[in-house]
């Protein structure tokens, strides 16, 4: 593992297949380290002394997903399974902050003991249960995106937390980019992938204008499809995404305002806690803002280079246990 010079301290007066949850819902899941690093490791931060503020001992965990909790063949690592129990244990709250839809959380990664998400990279918080908020698309605004997408010849599916839904004829036109998206993740069995293998859950339907969507993912066709998109669409945030090497397989457009940033202070204020109180991990692009507006920014080993340099520590890659030796060495759990 690796570190870029300390601004910690500095910095922080700058900056599927589950079911969906309802505000009285709850989630699904309850509640030997390598060698010696040869690096100095950041310190946490002083917490905030503020009434109600989180104790001494308590840190807000926030973790990336694809890529950080879960390996790019989709594997959960067992060592990141126990480092988050673990960290809960200690009693440090730990919260998963990613680009999925709370549709796209399935029961095995609750289960691991998770206070809350952050979805949507943003558009969605809940905390042990309770939705905090949830910005989606009106309804006019998915029938003006479906329609254009459509007239461009482009696939796409709708991600709500209800559930994913897409077109008929999605699983044969986006089968091409789903296999690419597995391959730069690492899954051997690739060529071989269907779409409801990486999509399971996934509803097919003509009914595709909906008020309760997150996101609109689209398969991009060629990279002019982005900037086309942000050109028909200039209210609205046009992101892409991939797999290993972050290359843009697919678009996607949802709410300007939904970013992760204004979701953790959403969620920090809610706690009675400071973004020094904050511990935040991710390996893309989407993550940056996230690293360093938390009191400490961890990058995987895996992160793209953006992400890694504007990351107070960089831990080894994911499928290397990466997540639980940063736990290890930054002090929030003793062992995994």
């Amino acid at each position: 593992m690796s570190q870029r010079p300390s601004r910690i301290g500095t910095r922080i007066a700058d900056a599927v297949q589950e079911s969906p949850v309802s505000a009285s819902s709850s989630p699904a899941g309850q509640p030997t380290v390598g060698p010696a690093p040869t690096s100095p490791t950041p310190a946490l931060p002083a917490p905030d002394s503020r009434p109600g503020a989180s104790s001494a001992q308590s840190r807000i965990i926030l973790l990336d997903v694809d890529g950080t909790l879960v390996a790019y063949a989709t594997e959960l690592p067992d060592s990141a399974v126990r480092a988050v129990r673990r960290a809960r244990a200690a009693g440090h709250r730990v919260y998963v902050t990613t680009g999925r839809s709370r549709a796209e959380m399935p029961a095995q990664i609750w289960s691991i003991g998770l206070d809350g998400m952050i979805g949507g990279n943003g558009a969605y918080v809940e905390d042990r249960g309770e939705v905090l908020l949830h910005r989606h698309l009106s309804r006019d605004d998915c029938a003006r995106i479906v329609g254009w997408l459509q007239a461009r010849g482009l696939t796409f599916y709708l991600e709500a937390n209800s559930g994913l839904y897409a077109p008929p004829s999605f699983p044969e036109r986006a089968r091409a980019a789903v296999r690419a998206y597995a391959v730069g993740k690492g899954r051997e069995d690739a060529a071989a992938l269907q779409v409801a293998d990486v999509l399971p859950g996934l509803v097919l339907t003509e009914e595709l204008t909906r008020e309760d969507i997150n996101k609109i993912s689209f398969v991009l066709s060629a990279p002019e499809d982005l900037e086309a998109a942000r050109r028909a669409f200039p209210e609205l945030l046009v992101g892409s995404w991939g797999g290993r090497g972050h290359a843009a397989l697919f678009g996607d457009l949802a709410l300007p305002a939904a970013n992760k940033v204004a979701a953790i202070e959403l969620l920090l204020s809610r706690l009675g806690a400071s973004p020094a109180e904050a511990v935040a991990f991710g390996d893309g692009a989407v993550d940056l803002e996230m690293l360093r507006y938390c009191g400490v920014g961890v990058a995987m080993g895996n992160a793209a280079p953006e992400v890694k340099a504007a990351a107070d520590l960089v831990t080894d890659d994911v499928e290397d246990d990466g997540l639980a030796k940063a736990f290890v060495r930054l002090g929030l759990i003793e062992e995994f």
